[in-house]
C-alpha cells in the first residue's frame, strides 16, 4: 500500500476513471493550481482518496474512502499523510469546512472547532520549528564533539596524560552517539502507516540502546588500555600547566552545551534527547574527573591512570543506563505514576463505575493508552460510544504526550470482580 500525490503534467485519464468508479460524485478540477489529490493504492486498486484546496490555510475539502473498507484505518492513514505532507510544505493549519458525519473521525485526529465552526488541526509550524530546533541541536553537538575530541586526544599525546586521552575517546562514541540520535530523529518522525499504526518513534529507542552499547565497549577498552597501562608502568609526571588549563576549557564548554541543549529541548520529550541530556551530565562528571587526575599525577603518574580507569567504569555504568532504560520502553515498561493519575481522572466521571487493565505502549515522545472502563448496562452503544469519546478528549487535551486512548466499555456484572 502507497500513498500517491496526483501529478498534473500526465495525462490522468484513466485514474480519474477509477476513482469515479470508486466514487460517483469524485470531482477535481486539474487546472486549479491550489488543488491537490491524494490517492491510497494497493495491488493497482485505489482504496480512496482525499482533495486539498491550498490557500493562506489548507482546507480539506473531501476525503473518500472504499464502503467496505472504511473499518479498516485508510481515512486516518490518509488524513496523517497530507497533515505530515502540509508540515514539510510549511502549511501552519488544516481546515475542513464541510464535516457532517465526520465530527469523531476528526476529533480523533485531535482537530479542534475554531471561531468559525470548522473543524482545524493547527500548530504545525510548532512541531515543525521544534524538529527542526532538534536536529539543528543534534549538528551543533557534533561540531563542539568533534572539536572536544581532538583537543582532548592531541593534548593527551602531547602531554602524556591517560585520563585526558581517555576522556577524549569518550568524546568520539558521544560522536557517534550525536550521528545515530539525527538518524534517529530523522525516522522517528516520520507518520503512522498501516505497517506502524503506532509510528516509527520506537526506532529512538533501539538507537538508545545501540549507543549505550557502543558506550559500554568504548569504556571497556579504555579500561583495559589503563590496566595494562599499570602493569607496564606507564605515566609520566606532568609538569606543563597546559592540561590542566584544557580541561577547565573543556568543562566550561560541556556545561555550556548542556545549559544549551536544556533549554532548547525543554519542549521535546523523547528517548534519545532524554538519553543524550544524561551522556553531557556524565561528560561534566568525568571531565572534572580527569582534572583532578591531571593535579594528582603531579604527585604520582599511576593518579592519572588511576583517574582514566575510574572515568571509563562511569562511562560503561552510564551505557549499562541508557541500554536498561530504552529496553524497558521497548519492552512496554508502565508508567505507573502516568497510569496512577488517569485512573485519578476517570473517577471524576460519574458515568465510569470502574476503570481497571491500563495499559500504554511509548513511541518516540508519544504514549498510546489502552483503558477498559464498566458502565450501566443499560446505555446504548451511542451512549457509551459518547462517553468514552468524551473522557478520550479529556485525557489528550490534559496529557499533551498521549497520543492516542482506546476505551473498551463493558456492561457492569452482578458479581464482584
Amino acid at each position: 500500500m502507497e500513498i500517491l500525490q496526483l501529478e498534473k503534467t500526465k495525462d490522468n485519464k484513466k485514474l480519474f476513471q477509477q476513482l469515479k468508479v470508486l466514487d460517483f460524485d469524485f470531482i477535481f478540477q486539474k487546472d486549479n493550481d491550489s488543488s491537490r489529490l491524494f490517492y491510497i493504492i494497493e495491488d493497482e486498486k485505489i482504496l480512496g482518496y482525499a482533495v486539498i484546496e491550498l490557500a493562506e490555510k489548507a482546507c480539506l475539502k473531501k476525503i473518500f474512502v472504499n464502503k467496505k473498507l472504511r473499518n479498516n484505518g485508510f481515512g486516518s492513514i490518509l488524513l496523517k499523510y497530507i497533515i505530515n505532507w502540509l508540515m514539510n510544505n510549511n502549511f501552519d493549519s488544516l481546515v475542513v469546512e464541510k464535516h457532517k458525519q465526520m465530527n469523531n473521525f476528526l476529533e480523533k485526529q485531535r482537530f479542534v472547532k475554531n471561531s468559525d465552526g470548522f473543524y482545524e488541526l493547527g500548530n504545525f509550524s510548532e512541531e515543525r520549528k521544534l524538529n527542526k530546533k532538534m536536529m539543528f541541536v543534534s549538528k551543533f553537538a557534533i561540531v563542539i564533539n568533534i572539536v572536544l575530541a581532538l583537543l582532548k586526544i592531541i593534548s593527551g599525546n602531547i602531554f602524556k596524560s591517560v585520563s585526558l586521552i581517555s576522556d577524549g575517546l569518550n568524546s568520539l562514541s558521544d560522536l557517534i552517539t550525536n550521528i545515530l540520535v539525527i538518524i534517529g530523529l530523522k525516522v522517528g518522525e516520520n507518520p503512522e502507516d498501516k505497517e506502524h499504526p503506532f509510528g516509527h518513534g520506537k526506532i529512538e529507542s533501539v538507537f538508545s540502546v545501540i549507543i549505550g552499547t557502543f558506550i559500554m565497549i568504548t569504556a571497556f577498552d579504555i579500561i583495559k588500555e589503563n590496566i595494562m597501562g599499570i602493569f607496564q608502568m606507564k605515566g609520566e609526571v606532568i609538569t606543563s600547566p597546559m592540561p590542566v588549563i584544557i580541561t577547565v576549557i573543556v568543562i566550561i564548554i560541556k556545561v555550556f552545551q548542556l545549559i544549551f541543549m536544556k533549554n532548547n529541548t525543554k519542549d521535546y520529550r523523547g528517548a534519545l534527547i532524554n538519553s543524550l541530556l544524561e551522556d553531557y551530565k556524565a561528560d561534566i562528571v568525568i571531565s572534572i574527573s580527569v582534572l583532578a587526575g591531571i593535579l594528582l599525577s603531579k604527585i604520582n603518574p599511576v593518579f592519572d591512570v588511576f583517574v582514566g580507569i575510574s572515568v571509563a567504569i562511569y562511562i560503561m555504568y552510564s551505557g549499562y543506563n541508557l541500554i536498561k532504560d530504552n529496553a524497558l520502553i521497548l519492552l512496554d515498561s508502565q508508567d505507573e505514576e502516568l497510569l496512577e493519575n488517569v485512573r485519578k481522572d476517570l473517577s471524576e466521571f460519574d458515568e465510569i463505575e470502574n476503570a481497571h487493565d491500563f495499559r500504554m505502549t511509548t513511541s518516540g515522545k508519544n504514549i498510546y493508552l489502552f483503558i477498559d472502563v464498566r458502565m450501566d448496562k443499560s446505555l446504548t452503544i451511542d451512549e457509551a460510544h459518547e462517553i468514552t469519546n468524551k473522557i478520550s478528549k479529556f485525557i489528550k487535551h490534559k496529557y499533551k504526550n498521549i497520543k492516542r486512548v482506546l476505551i473498551h466499555a463493558e456492561p457492569v456484572y452482578n458479581n464482584n470482580f
